[in-house]
């Protein structure tokens, strides 16, 4: 077995929480949290995640690009005050999978110091997953609990915790 599987690809971080990173079959993707403050200033010190392949075309699976992006998430959440909400993209009608592939990396990568929430809804067109996530030692973390319930509740009123 290839020693390298276990191991990041060589990260970038070309601002603070913006990451990129190349594949070893030469796809380059950009990972990236997003403060959410100004939208949400209950919801302290949280920011939204994003992945973006910058190569559309097709390539085989890859286990380092899944250890890359759980390694950024990890420098992520070394600021025990951080905390992170994701959306799984419904553009491609894909985000059930999407939704499957994080909650296999959490169970398979999460040393029991990260907690998470979930939620979703279904629409005519797709279903909507949401979670969050932050590190069980958070101070903040009854306050971003009663603030992720509160956006549930007002700006996606559908979804059901």
């Amino acid at each position: 077995m290839d020693s390298d599987l276990l191991s990041p690809f060589e990260i970038s971080e070309t601002e603070p929480y913006d990451y990129t990173f190349t594949s070893r079959d030469g796809v380059r993707y950009r990972v990236f949290f997003s403060p959410l403050q100004d939208l949400y200033p209950q919801l302290i010190n949280t920011y939204s995640f994003s992945i973006e392949r910058e190569d559309k075309r097709a390539h085989p699976m890859d286990a380092r690009i899944a250890v890359t992006i759980v390694s950024i998430l990890k420098r992520f959440f070394e600021s025990n005050e951080n905390a992170m909400i994701m959306i799984c993209d419904t553009l491609d009608g894909k985000e059930a999978k999407r939704r499957k592939l994080f909650d296999r990396w959490y169970k398979h990568f999460n040393d029991g110091s990260l907690e998470k929430y979930d939620a979703s809804a279904s629409t005519i067109d797709y279903e909507l997953f949401i979670s969050i996530y932050f590190t069980r030692s958070n101070p903040n973390r009854k306050q971003l609990i009663d603030a992720f319930r509160d956006l549930l509740a007002s700006d996606l009123y559908e979804l059901v915790i």
